[in-house]
């Protein structure tokens, strides 16, 4: 199913009870997210030994933690005796300790220790670890699959990891510069749509398109399981490129004035049927000024991203009170900043995965 990078035409999308439905967020839920390939975050939000950090793919929740050999490993953030969760948020812990009975666990997901279990027939300790998630670093990105048996992130994008490669600094020399988690009141799709096209960059983005894109110059396609976007900045030297990856993750190098090309992941994580988190992260490459970084991005999260938010906002409103009707596309390769071919494909991809069961 590939994408039509080139054709001009009218394309039906979802419905709107695709966006508004319960039963169908579940069905993602299930055939999407528990088997895509989701990025929850990256080498540089946790640093150090003991790091952890917690991310929910709706009511999954997963703990990724770095051990003191400098390995990050993934696991259910659920504890093997009742259930508990053993980690909230991010910090570091020397151990993960399970806040109901104290189970507690070593970085490598191994039971290190379960109080009044001395003496009890069939505790093996080596059969109570955490359950692991498999973990897969991309240029730092850590990506997590819920699947045990899917295929490898590189199957899933064959080329992708080379091609990002090219781009993205080093992952060794990045630091966290900055977050900042924007709530979106709308469907995860309506915040992955918004972010498919720059049709909206005009009437929604002033300042965006005044001083930091040209969006005349934006040029947008789609193959696999990947969209790649290539806008130029108002300073000619700085080119911004895009790449998101399927179902919710986007990253690439964003044109910041007076620093440079500053790498940035942005996720996009459902909540329930009619909220979502659009997640920022920016990071700091050898050179950059951290501080300088952090005042744009701050300036962003009030500007373009407040601006995001209010917009899917309205959008999910309009659909929610008419759950019947069919959005439709405009479908204009050629001219990049109006067209929302790669919305048509996104539709097709959620299509597909929702029919293979």
């Amino acid at each position: 199913m590939p994408c039509d990078n080139d054709a001009a035409a009218l394309r039906p999308g979802l419905t709107h009870g695709d966006y508004t439905s319960p039963t169908r967020l579940a069905l993602e839920g299930e055939r999407i997210f528990r088997r895509s390939w989701v990025c929850v975050g990256h080498d540089a939000n946790i640093p150090a030994a003991g790091d952890y950090l917690v991310e929910a793919i709706l009511n999954h929740s997963v703990v990724a933690v770095r051990g003191d050999n400098g390995s990050i490993n993934a696991f259910h953030n659920v504890c093997r005796h009742r259930g508990h969760t053993v980690a909230e948020g991010r910090g570091n812990a020397r151990r993960l300790t399970c806040p109901y009975h104290a189970w507690t666990y070593d970085h490598d997901g191994s039971l290190f220790h379960a109080p009044h279990t001395n003496g009890v027939a069939d505790v093996e300790k080596g059969q109570l670890g955490l359950r692991p998630v498999r973990l897969e670093r991309v240029v730092g990105a850590l990506f997590v699959n819920l699947d045990p048996d899917a295929p490898s992130f590189d199957e899933c994008h064959p080329g992708l990891r080379a091609e990002l490669e090219r781009w993205a600094p080093s992952p060794d020399t990045m630091a966290l510069a900055y977050e900042s988690p924007v709530r979106h009141t709308a469907n995860w799709k309506v915040s992955v749509e918004n972010f498919s096209e720059c049709y909206h960059c005009g009437p929604v983005h002033k300042y965006l398109t005044d001083n930091i894109i040209d969006p005349d110059s934006y040029d947008v396609s789609a193959a696999g399981l990947v969209q790649r976007h290539v806008v130029g900045g108002r300073d000619n030297s700085m080119t911004q490129r895009l790449w998101h990856i399927w179902p919710n993750t986007a990253m690439g190098l964003y044109p910041l004035p007076g620093v440079g090309m500053v790498w940035c992941i942005r996720h996009m994580y459902p909540r329930s049927v009619d909220e979502s988190t659009y997640q920022y992260r920016w990071y700091a490459a050898p050179g950059q000024s951290t501080e300088a970084i952090r005042e744009y991005a701050e300036h962003h999260a009030n500007t373009t991203g407040a601006e995001d938010a209010a917009i899917v906002s309205g959008a999910q409103v309009g659909m929610r009170s008419d759950p019947d009707a069919t959005n439709v596309l405009i479908c204009n390769p050629s001219h990049g900043v109006g067209s929302e071919h790669v919305i048509a494909y996104f539709h097709d991809l959620v299509r597909t995965a929702i029919a293979t069961r």
